[in-house]
Formats: C-alpha cells, sequence, structure tokens
C-alpha cells in the first residue's frame, strides 16, 4: 500500500467531504481489521523518492495498539447550504436540540450529530469550504522565550510580545510568528522545548509578566523582581531559576486578591468549566508528587475521574492554578490586540507524562513516540518523545481533543501555524527504544480534521499556515490548495524563485541555521564539534551561494557588516519571492550565529535556551531592524 494520499477532486454541485480515505472509522466495523483498514499502509516513500517497507514487528505492534480503539461510525463532513445525500436522519446539535432544515442539505457551519434511521450516531462538521485569506505582507518571526527586554523576568513575556507586535505594526508588519505557548509542567526541571508541552489547551505560565498581574501593585515584589532581572545579564534561560521567582511573585499576589477576585475572573473560569478544573488539578498532583510522572502516582490520582473526587482538599491549590491560567489568557489577549496579527503555533503534541496525557489517556497509544523517517536534513531520522493519539479513538470521541486544541489556539491569535503539517493526515509511530528508522505511518481523519480547522477559523477570520516540509505525501499540498491553507517553506531548503504564492517563506526555520551561522561557517563548526552528522560539503555550497548573493569574499574576513550585508540580500530576495507572507527571523535581525534547536541533540546542544543577545526593543530599534523593515515594506507597494 502506498502512501499516496490523494482525495477525489469535488464536484462542482456539491463539495461532500467524508473521513479519510481507506481507514475503518465507520461502518460499525467490529473484529479483525487489516493494515489497510486500520490506515497503515505497508510502505512509504522517502524523502529521496526510495520505497520503505517497516519491520513487521512494527506494523503488527502498531497495527494492534490502533485497533485496539472504539470503533465509531466516519464521521459527516459538508458545506452550509450545500447537499449532502449522508444526512437522512435526525440533526440535532450538540445540546440535542433538533435542527430545521430540508433532509440532505448542510446546516450551518458547526458540529452536530446524525441520527441515522439504521440507529447509528454520527458526527457531523459542517464547514466553509475555504479558509480565510491573508493579504500580500511579511512580519518578524520570533522566538518569544528568547525575545527578553530589560524589564524581562529572565524569560520573554506576553508584554514583550505586545512591545513586539506594537513594533512590527509600526515598522510595516502586518504579522507576528511566535514559538508555541503551550504549559509546561509546574514543576522543577522545566521543559526548555515549546514543542514538548503538558499541555497543548492552556498556557505557558512563564510568560506572564509579573508587574501587569492584577494586584500585583499591592504586594511588595522587590525582591524577587530583583533577582529575575539579574537572570538577564545571562545569555542562557534558566527557566528552573525563572519560574521559582514568577511561582512566587503569583502565590504572593494570589494570597492578596484572591478574596475579591474580578468579576471577569469568575466569569472566565466558569465558561472553561471542567477543563480547567482538570488541568488545575493535575498541576497541583505534579507538584505534590515531585514528578509530572503521573503513571507513579497513586492508583486514585492516574486517573482524571477518581483525582477530581477528592478535589475539595486541594480546592485553594487548584483555584490558584486556574486563576494563574486567567492572568495567563487577559496577557495573551491583550498582546494579540496590540499590533500587527499574532501567529500562534500548534505543536505536533504533547510529553508522554502530560496533564495532555493524563487527561486522554485512553486515547494515547504510550508504546510508541511521533517522529520522522531519515531524509536530507536529518540523516538518522527524528524521535520527538511525544505519544500519537489512537485516531480511531479520536473520532469515537467525535473530536473533542483536537477541537478544544484548536478553539483555544484561535480564542485571541489571528492567524495559526500548524508545526509538521502532516499531523492532520498521518504520523509517523516510532516503536518506544526502537530507531526512527524502524517507525511505520499511520493516517488520520483527515477530511473531518481539516474541517474543524475550517469552522474554527472561520468564527474569527483567521488564516491558517500548515508547515509542510520534510517527506509529505503525494496529494498533501495539493488539498491544501483545494482548502486554502498556506504552505511553508524556507530557502535554506528552497530557491525563493521556487515559492508558490500561497506560502509563508522564510529564510530558515527554527531547527536550521542562522544568516550569521551560515555565513561565518559557526554553525559548521558547531554540528563538527558536536559530532551530528550532516552533509558538509551541501552546507558549504549553501554559504558561498549566499555570500555571492550579498556580494561578500567568503574566503575573506566575515564580521558585522558583512552579516548585515547578507540579511539585507537574503530578505531582499525573500521580499521580492511570490509568497504571500515573508517572515523575518528576529535571530537574523539580532545577527544570531546559533540555531535555537539542533534536532536529533539532548545535552550536546542548549536546545530552545538561547536568549537574543541584545534586548528586543534594542533590536527592533537598530539599524539592521530598520533598513530590513524597509526592505520588506517593498512588499506593501
Amino acid at each position: 500500500m502506498s502512501e499516496a494520499l490523494t482525495r477525489p477532486r469535488q464536484t462542482s454541485d456539491a463539495r461532500v467531504r467524508a473521513g479519510n480515505r481507506g481507514i475503518a472509522f465507520g461502518h460499525g466495523a467490529t473484529g479483525t481489521h487489516s493494515l489497510a483498514d486500520l490506515g497503515i499502509p505497508e510502505s512509504y516513500v522517502d524523502a529521496h523518492g526510495h520505497v520503505q517497507t517497516p519491520p513487521a514487528e512494527t506494523l503488527a505492534g502498531v497495527a494492534a495498539a490502533v485497533g485496539a480503539g472504539r470503533v465509531a461510525p466516519e464521521p459527516i463532513v459538508c458545506v452550509p447550504g450545500e447537499a449532502c445525500p449522508e444526512l437522512v436522519g435526525d440533526l440535532v446539535d450538540l445540546t440535542g436540540a433538533a435542527v430545521d432544515g430540508p433532509t440532505g442539505i448542510a446546516p450551518a457551519a458547526g458540529y452536530y450529530h446524525l441520527h441515522t434511521p439504521d440507529g447509528r450516531r454520527r458526527f457531523v462538521v459542517s464547514a466553509p469550504a475555504r479558509f480565510p485569506q491573508p493579504t500580500r505582507g511579511w512580519g518578524w518571526a520570533v522566538q518569544l522565550y528568547a525575545a527578553r527586554s530589560r524589564r524581562s523576568w529572565g524569560i520573554g513575556d506576553f508584554a514583550d510580545l505586545a512591545t513586539i507586535t506594537r513594533e512590527a505594526t509600526a515598522a510595516g508588519a502586518s504579522a507576528v510568528l511566535i514559538s508555541p505557548v503551550h504549559a509546561a509542567a509546574p514543576t522543577p526541571g522545566q521543559q526548555a522545548s515549546p514543542y514538548s508541552p503538558t499541555s497543548r489547551q492552556w498556557l505557558q505560565l512563564l510568560h506572564i509578566a509579573i508587574e501587569d498581574v492584577p494586584g500585583a501593585d499591592q504586594v511588595d515584589l522587590t525582591d524577587l523582581a530583583s533577582a529575575a532581572n539579574a537572570l538577564n545579564a545571562e545569555r542562557l534561560i534558566n527557566r528552573d531559576a525563572v519560574w521559582e521567582l514568577k511561582r512566587s511573585a503569583l502565590e504572593r499576589i494570589w494570597v492578596a486578591t484572591r478574596d475579591h477576585l474580578p468579576a471577569e475572573h469568575d466569569a472566565w473560569v466558569a465558561e472553561q468549566g471542567q477543563d480547567l478544573t482538570r488541568f488545575a488539578t493535575w498541576c497541583v498532583l505534579a507538584e505534590s508528587y515531585g514528578t509530572s510522572n503521573w503513571r507513579e502516582w497513586s492508583e486514585q490520582d492516574r486517573h482524571p475521574e477518581t483525582a477530581l473526587s477528592t478535589g475539595d482538599v486541594r480546592a485553594d491549590r487548584v483555584a490558584f492554578y486556574a486563576w494563574a491560567q486567567w492572568v495567563a489568557d487577559a496577557q495573551l489577549a491583550v498582546a494579540c490586540r496590540a499590533g500587527a496579527s499574532v501567529v500562534v503555533d500548534i505543536a505536533v503534541g504533547f510529553d508522554s507524562w502530560s496533564a495532555d496525557a493524563w487527561a486522554n489517556q485512553d486515547e494515547i497509544c504510550f508504546d510508541f513516540e511521533v517522529g520522522c523517517p531519515p531524509d536530507r536534513h536529518n540523516i538518522d531520522g527524528q524521535k520527538w518523545g511525544l505519544p500519537p493519539i489512537n485516531p480511531v479513538a479520536l473520532v469515537a470521541a467525535d473530536f473533542a481533543p483536537f477541537i478544544k486544541m484548536v478553539r483555544v489556539a484561535l480564542r485571541h491569535a489571528g492567524a495559526l501555524r500548524i508545526d509538521h503539517v502532516m499531523q492532520l493526515w498521518r504520523l509517523f509511530w516510532v516503536p518506544a527504544g526502537a530507531s526512527a528508522a524502524q517507525g511505520a505511518y499511520v493516517h488520520y481523519p483527515t477530511e473531518a480534521m481539516l474541517a474543524i480547522l475550517r469552522v474554527e477559523a472561520s468564527r474569527t477570520g483567521a488564516w491558517v499556515v500548515g508547515e509542510d516540509m520534510g517527506t509529505v505525501a503525494e496529494g498533501v499540498r495539493e488539498t491544501m490548495a483545494d482548502d486554502g491553507m498556506l504552505g511553508y517553506r524556507a530557502a535554506l531548503r528552497l530557491p525563493v524563485d521556487q515559492f508558490p504564492e500561497a506560502t509563508m517563506g522564510a529564510s530558515s526555520t527554527h531547527d536550521q541555521a542562522t544568516i550569521a551561522g551560515t555565513l561565518t561557517g559557526s554553525d559548521t563548526e558547531d554540528l563538527r564539534r558536536i559530532g551530528k552528522p550532516a552533509n558538509f560539503e551541501q552546507l558549504e555550497q549553501v554559504r558561498r551561494e549566499l555570500a555571492a548573493v550579498a556580494g561578500v569574499d567568503p574566503d575573506g574576513p566575515i564580521g558585522p557588516d558583512e552579516v548585515a550585508r547578507a540579511v539585507l540580500a537574503q530578505y531582499r530576495r525573500l521580499s521580492e519571492c511570490r509568497a504571500r507572507i515573508v517572515l523575518a527571523s528576529l535571530d537574523d535581525v539580532g545577527a544570531v550565529a546559533e540555531r535555537p534547536n539542533m534536532p536529533g541533540t539532548i545535552t550536546q546542544w542548549p536546545n530552545w535556551s538561547l536568549s537574543l543577545p541584545r534586548p528586543v526593543e534594542d533590536i527592533l530599534h537598530e539599524p539592521l531592524a530598520q533598513q530590513l523593515a524597509e526592505v520588506l515594506n517593498a512588499r506593501n507597494a
């Protein structure tokens, strides 16, 4: 079975969508399923165009894990107001109220249940045919944790984001792409990677700007602020120290204000309901046990339903974490309204011992981790330490975890970037303890997941970008184009004159070399120093091509002036390309030589822990930033 994921073209009179073809999401099937039924291809085509066959034991193990999920009838996907022959029966909204309308015509955009004449209940997604679209423009790309200002407490925060969005608008930019702001566990040993969160539904409390917390002026925080500001002197971000200081500050404010919280807090907490209570309870439990490995907790606390039954003894601490999420959400909302549209980034998954895994443990396959097969940029492949969601179980749950994640991501942001967009089509499952080369692909209910994204994006008018680099199966980019989802391209992977129009273009990604690192050759030196395999001939070719474009002698001295020339030359090419949106990385604006992340490393590189070398407000006002804005503003003419 090949990995091709093409889908039938829609007819002119109706655009009726169903679940991902070839997966036993439907028809009430029971018993033993074939690999094809479960959406597990017996082979796939790698990034080099070669057919790869996963080991037989991997395929058997993946099939057993996926097949253990409760099979539900496949979802129905349709377009509001258009014909959908499958809509025969009693259609109700999610409250159970009957939906009036002609039989066979899709209802207004949203989610429904159809009770069919043969007694089945099918989930219905009625979604606009296409995503909202952005106008041609440009923006900054920033690792938020790295964008510290002079007033930061050792890490970039939501107040710094507000500064960046305001400055972006003043410079002529229309967007600011940020690294994921998903929640981390409130424990020592803070997770550095924003792509390995404890929850994709809740926010990272490290990004709270303490001085802007309601009630901060009612307590003395001078000792904590002094210690936190001192952390800015170190280039390396110490998340544990930051968390200790910010948690202490939040606790002081909580004690001073918890008896007279504003009505806005009460309304927000009530609106989030049981989901927030569940997450806050997990935070308290993680604190109490001193580990985020909930499988080692007492039997009662290992599952949310039993853990919540003893909530009274933890009520104040649970309320504290719920309040902290309200604070974070309110600050993110302010930042998103301050200037240029914020583009939030959704990670591929969450940690195995995370709050999301605890809350959704019945839908998770813990004996596998998500990754990608070897390609020319990562010749050993990658394992990301993230457990996959069982696609069969996801359908049976009416996509609840996915809907909540997307809805929260777009609550304030103007756009959404989906890291590794192939997660909507398939994920590469690697058995625990095995190498990435021993993994196998599992397909997901693509049509329904895309429709859910269109429903949520249409609620706010947000546009959506899918990071579609690396190993991308046949038909994926065509489907993205049909739906109006932008692709993502990086100049270090593809010449800018080959960028399609419907894309977001950048010089590089967070996993690739910066312009300064490429031109100076320091990135190659870093790779050799830590012993990471790479195609060094290709890297040198890229360096020389960049030098030629910038008019720099690649064999001569290379200093700040030469780096600035290369930055302007690279983004001049990007400004002139067809991509709808072009991003300029603040790492390049700040002439940063190091990569934010070195894929495939753990202790060999300070992944996700390097701050910008100077306060972000200074970098945004330096001559290079102003010159770069002039170059990119030509796109707006």
